[in-house]
Protein backbone atom coordinates (compact mmCIF):
# COMPACT_ATOMS: atom_id res chain seq x y z
CA UNK A 1 0.00 0.00 0.00
CA UNK A 2 1.65 3.26 -0.97
CA UNK A 3 0.78 6.27 -2.44
CA UNK A 4 1.14 7.67 -5.78
CA UNK A 5 1.77 11.52 -7.03
CA UNK A 6 2.71 12.88 -11.31
CA UNK A 7 2.08 15.52 -13.85
CA UNK A 8 2.48 16.23 -17.18
CA UNK A 9 2.97 20.12 -17.84
CA UNK A 10 3.96 22.51 -20.80
CA UNK A 11 7.24 23.68 -19.35
CA UNK A 12 9.56 21.97 -17.07
CA UNK A 13 8.18 22.41 -13.03
CA UNK A 14 9.60 21.72 -9.47
CA UNK A 15 7.24 19.77 -6.92
CA UNK A 16 8.65 21.57 -3.64
CA UNK A 17 5.03 22.47 -3.26
CA UNK A 18 3.34 19.17 -3.88
CA UNK A 19 5.68 17.66 -1.62
CA UNK A 20 6.25 20.07 1.01
CA UNK A 21 3.32 22.60 1.40
CA UNK A 22 0.28 20.69 -0.51
CA UNK A 23 -2.37 20.48 2.49
CA UNK A 24 -2.11 16.62 1.38
CA UNK A 25 1.58 17.06 0.92
CA UNK A 26 3.49 14.21 0.29
CA UNK A 27 6.01 14.63 3.01
CA UNK A 28 2.62 14.25 5.02
CA UNK A 29 1.18 10.97 3.43
CA UNK A 30 5.17 9.43 3.70
CA UNK A 31 4.35 9.51 7.71
CA UNK A 32 1.36 6.42 7.03
CA UNK A 33 3.50 5.55 3.92
CA UNK A 34 7.12 5.08 5.38
CA UNK A 35 9.20 2.58 3.79
CA UNK A 36 11.22 4.70 0.78
CA UNK A 37 10.26 7.19 -1.49
CA UNK A 38 11.38 8.60 -5.03
CA UNK A 39 10.69 10.60 -7.59
CA UNK A 40 11.87 10.43 -11.41
CA UNK A 41 11.09 13.27 -13.79
CA UNK A 42 11.48 13.52 -17.78
CA UNK A 43 13.23 16.51 -18.41
CA UNK A 44 12.88 16.81 -22.33
CA UNK A 45 15.65 14.52 -23.09
CA UNK A 46 16.16 11.65 -20.58
CA UNK A 47 14.91 10.44 -17.54
CA UNK A 48 16.17 11.48 -13.91
CA UNK A 49 15.58 9.44 -11.10
CA UNK A 50 16.53 9.63 -7.21
CA UNK A 51 15.11 7.66 -4.57
CA UNK A 52 15.57 6.39 -1.07
CA UNK A 53 14.95 2.96 1.01
CA UNK A 54 13.60 5.17 4.16
CA UNK A 55 10.45 7.53 5.05
CA UNK A 56 10.35 11.00 2.58
CA UNK A 57 10.11 12.68 6.01
CA UNK A 58 13.48 11.80 7.72
CA UNK A 59 15.06 12.56 4.22
CA UNK A 60 17.97 15.28 4.10
CA UNK A 61 17.79 14.83 0.39
CA UNK A 62 14.40 15.32 -0.36
CA UNK A 63 13.71 19.15 0.13
CA UNK A 64 16.39 19.84 -2.53
CA UNK A 65 15.58 17.74 -4.64
CA UNK A 66 12.49 18.66 -4.52
CA UNK A 67 13.39 22.47 -5.40
CA UNK A 68 16.02 20.95 -7.98
CA UNK A 69 13.47 18.80 -10.42
CA UNK A 70 12.90 20.60 -13.91
CA UNK A 71 10.46 17.90 -14.90
CA UNK A 72 7.83 18.04 -18.07
CA UNK A 73 6.50 14.83 -16.86
CA UNK A 74 7.02 13.49 -13.10
CA UNK A 75 6.40 10.59 -11.30
CA UNK A 76 6.85 10.42 -7.64
CA UNK A 77 5.57 7.96 -5.13
CA UNK A 78 5.83 6.99 -1.57
CA UNK A 79 6.18 3.05 -0.22
CA UNK A 80 4.12 1.10 2.46
CA UNK A 81 6.41 -2.27 1.76
CA UNK A 82 4.26 -5.14 1.57
CA UNK A 83 6.69 -7.42 -0.40
CA UNK A 84 10.54 -6.91 -0.34
CA UNK A 85 12.70 -5.26 2.21
CA UNK A 86 13.45 -1.36 2.60
CA UNK A 87 16.33 -1.74 -0.26
CA UNK A 88 16.82 0.31 -3.24
CA UNK A 89 16.09 -2.58 -5.82
CA UNK A 90 12.54 -2.19 -4.06
CA UNK A 91 11.91 1.28 -3.89
CA UNK A 92 9.76 2.80 -6.69
CA UNK A 93 9.67 4.10 -8.98
CA UNK A 94 11.75 1.92 -11.57
CA UNK A 95 12.98 3.01 -14.97
CA UNK A 96 13.37 0.28 -17.71
CA UNK A 97 13.54 0.18 -21.15
CA UNK A 98 12.57 3.82 -21.27
CA UNK A 99 9.63 3.51 -19.25
CA UNK A 100 8.93 4.95 -15.58
CA UNK A 101 6.79 2.62 -13.38
CA UNK A 102 5.56 3.22 -10.03
CA UNK A 103 2.95 1.25 -8.09
CA UNK A 104 0.01 1.04 -5.75
CA UNK A 105 -1.40 -2.46 -4.39
CA UNK A 106 -0.72 -5.97 -4.05
CA UNK A 107 -0.20 -8.86 -6.26
CA UNK A 108 0.25 -12.47 -6.27
CA UNK A 109 4.28 -12.28 -7.27
CA UNK A 110 4.68 -15.91 -8.24
CA UNK A 111 1.36 -15.84 -10.38
CA UNK A 112 3.14 -13.08 -12.25
CA UNK A 113 6.03 -14.36 -12.66
CA UNK A 114 4.48 -17.28 -14.81
CA UNK A 115 3.41 -14.23 -17.71
CA UNK A 116 7.07 -12.64 -17.64
CA UNK A 117 9.13 -14.11 -20.81
CA UNK A 118 13.07 -14.60 -19.56
CA UNK A 119 14.27 -11.87 -21.33
CA UNK A 120 12.08 -9.50 -19.49
CA UNK A 121 13.21 -10.82 -15.73
CA UNK A 122 15.86 -8.67 -15.32
CA UNK A 123 14.72 -7.52 -11.89
CA UNK A 124 16.75 -4.99 -9.13
CA UNK A 125 14.72 -6.18 -6.49
CA UNK A 126 12.30 -8.63 -4.95
CA UNK A 127 8.34 -6.86 -5.15
CA UNK A 128 5.23 -7.87 -6.92
CA UNK A 129 5.34 -4.30 -8.40
CA UNK A 130 8.59 -4.55 -9.95
CA UNK A 131 7.04 -7.99 -11.84
CA UNK A 132 3.70 -5.93 -13.13
CA UNK A 133 5.91 -3.39 -14.06
CA UNK A 134 8.02 -5.75 -16.37
CA UNK A 135 5.29 -7.52 -17.86
CA UNK A 136 2.94 -4.59 -19.34
CA UNK A 137 6.79 -3.21 -20.79
CA UNK A 138 6.79 -6.99 -21.64
CA UNK A 139 3.55 -6.59 -23.73
CA UNK A 140 4.22 -3.07 -24.68
CA UNK A 141 7.06 -3.86 -26.59
CA UNK A 142 4.88 -7.02 -28.14
CA UNK A 143 1.68 -5.12 -29.09
CA UNK A 144 3.83 -1.67 -29.88
CA UNK A 145 1.74 0.48 -27.78
CA UNK A 146 1.83 1.01 -24.22
CA UNK A 147 -2.27 1.14 -23.64
CA UNK A 148 -2.54 -2.10 -25.59
CA UNK A 149 0.39 -3.74 -23.62
CA UNK A 150 -1.87 -2.61 -20.32
CA UNK A 151 -5.00 -4.54 -21.73
CA UNK A 152 -2.98 -7.52 -22.91
CA UNK A 153 -1.19 -7.62 -19.56
CA UNK A 154 -4.99 -7.34 -17.86
CA UNK A 155 -6.41 -9.95 -19.74
CA UNK A 156 -3.43 -12.46 -19.02
CA UNK A 157 -4.03 -11.48 -15.28
CA UNK A 158 -7.51 -12.35 -15.17
CA UNK A 159 -6.80 -15.84 -17.75
CA UNK A 160 -4.24 -17.01 -15.20
CA UNK A 161 -6.20 -16.03 -12.21
CA UNK A 162 -3.36 -14.20 -10.77
CA UNK A 163 -4.91 -12.86 -7.40
CA UNK A 164 -4.39 -8.72 -6.32
CA UNK A 165 -6.06 -6.01 -4.49
CA UNK A 166 -4.80 -3.46 -7.00
CA UNK A 167 -2.79 -2.61 -10.12
CA UNK A 168 -3.09 1.16 -9.76
CA UNK A 169 -0.04 2.55 -11.36
CA UNK A 170 1.44 5.71 -13.07
CA UNK A 171 3.44 5.31 -16.30
CA UNK A 172 5.36 7.16 -18.51
CA UNK A 173 7.22 6.66 -21.84
CA UNK A 174 8.45 10.40 -21.74
CA UNK A 175 5.84 11.62 -24.33
CA UNK A 176 2.64 10.39 -22.25
CA UNK A 177 1.41 10.11 -18.69
CA UNK A 178 -0.57 7.04 -17.97
CA UNK A 179 -2.35 6.61 -14.79
CA UNK A 180 -4.52 3.22 -14.17
CA UNK A 181 -7.29 2.57 -11.62
CA UNK A 182 -7.83 -1.18 -11.63
CA UNK A 183 -8.45 -2.31 -7.79
CA UNK A 184 -10.08 -5.61 -6.72
CA UNK A 185 -11.02 -4.30 -3.38
CA UNK A 186 -11.05 -1.66 -0.82
CA UNK A 187 -12.13 1.04 -3.30
CA UNK A 188 -12.14 4.02 -0.82
CA UNK A 189 -8.53 3.43 -0.97
CA UNK A 190 -7.12 2.41 -3.62
CA UNK A 191 -8.42 5.62 -5.70
CA UNK A 192 -6.55 7.86 -8.02
CA UNK A 193 -7.89 11.56 -8.81
CA UNK A 194 -6.62 13.79 -11.61
CA UNK A 195 -6.85 17.66 -11.90
CA UNK A 196 -6.58 19.91 -14.93
CA UNK A 197 -4.91 23.34 -14.01
CA UNK A 198 -5.59 25.85 -14.61
CA UNK A 199 -8.99 25.80 -14.29
CA UNK A 200 -12.00 28.41 -14.04
CA UNK A 201 -12.21 31.58 -11.84
CA UNK A 202 -14.85 30.28 -9.99
CA UNK A 203 -12.30 27.00 -8.49
CA UNK A 204 -10.00 30.17 -6.93
CA UNK A 205 -12.36 30.82 -4.78
CA UNK A 206 -12.46 27.51 -2.46
CA UNK A 207 -8.96 27.77 -2.16
CA UNK A 208 -6.37 28.49 0.84
CA UNK A 209 -3.91 31.59 0.94
CA UNK A 210 -0.86 28.83 0.51
CA UNK A 211 -2.73 26.95 -2.42
CA UNK A 212 -4.37 30.61 -4.21
CA UNK A 213 -0.90 31.77 -3.94
CA UNK A 214 0.67 28.80 -6.30
CA UNK A 215 -1.73 28.77 -8.75
CA UNK A 216 -1.72 32.33 -9.44
CA UNK A 217 2.31 32.10 -9.52
CA UNK A 218 2.05 29.58 -11.74
CA UNK A 219 -0.74 30.90 -14.36
CA UNK A 220 1.55 34.16 -14.45
CA UNK A 221 4.27 32.30 -16.15
CA UNK A 222 1.76 30.41 -18.40
CA UNK A 223 2.38 27.14 -16.82
CA UNK A 224 -0.15 24.33 -17.60
CA UNK A 225 -0.43 20.86 -16.54
CA UNK A 226 -2.64 17.84 -15.70
CA UNK A 227 -1.49 16.32 -11.86
CA UNK A 228 -2.80 13.15 -11.03
CA UNK A 229 -2.60 11.70 -7.43
CA UNK A 230 -3.96 8.53 -5.15
CA UNK A 231 -6.19 11.49 -3.34
CA UNK A 232 -6.74 14.96 -4.03
CA UNK A 233 -3.39 17.18 -2.35
CA UNK A 234 -4.91 20.43 -2.88
CA UNK A 235 -8.71 22.40 -2.91
CA UNK A 236 -9.07 22.24 -6.01
CA UNK A 237 -11.58 20.49 -7.76
CA UNK A 238 -10.11 16.75 -8.67
CA UNK A 239 -12.04 14.65 -10.42
CA UNK A 240 -11.65 10.99 -9.59
CA UNK A 241 -11.10 8.47 -12.10
CA UNK A 242 -13.57 5.57 -12.41
CA UNK A 243 -12.42 1.96 -11.64
CA UNK A 244 -10.75 -0.36 -14.26
CA UNK A 245 -9.93 2.81 -16.34
CA UNK A 246 -6.79 4.20 -17.48
CA UNK A 247 -6.07 8.26 -17.73
CA UNK A 248 -3.50 9.03 -20.83
CA UNK A 249 -1.92 12.58 -21.04
CA UNK A 250 -0.72 13.37 -23.92
CA UNK A 251 2.11 16.29 -25.02
CA UNK A 252 -0.80 18.57 -25.49
CA UNK A 253 -2.44 18.23 -21.75
CA UNK A 254 -5.13 16.51 -23.25
CA UNK A 255 -6.66 14.35 -20.97
CA UNK A 256 -8.39 10.95 -22.19
CA UNK A 257 -10.24 8.09 -20.27
CA UNK A 258 -9.88 4.33 -21.26
CA UNK A 259 -11.87 1.47 -19.91
CA UNK A 260 -10.06 -1.67 -19.87
CA UNK A 261 -11.16 -5.12 -19.62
Amino acid sequence: MCRLFGLHANMPVDVEFSFYHARNSMVRLSRFNYNGWGIAWFNGVGWELVKEPFALYESKRARSTARMVRGLIIISHVRLATMGGNTLGNTHPWLYRGFVFAHNGTVDRWGLLRLVRREYGDFEGETDSEVLFHLIVQEALDAGSFPEGVRRALEKISEEGVGYSSLNFLASDGQQLYALRYANQSLDYYTLYYLKRPQGPLSLNKLSKTTLQLVKAKLAHGEKAVLVASEPLTEEDWLEIPNKHMLIVGKDLSAKLVEMP
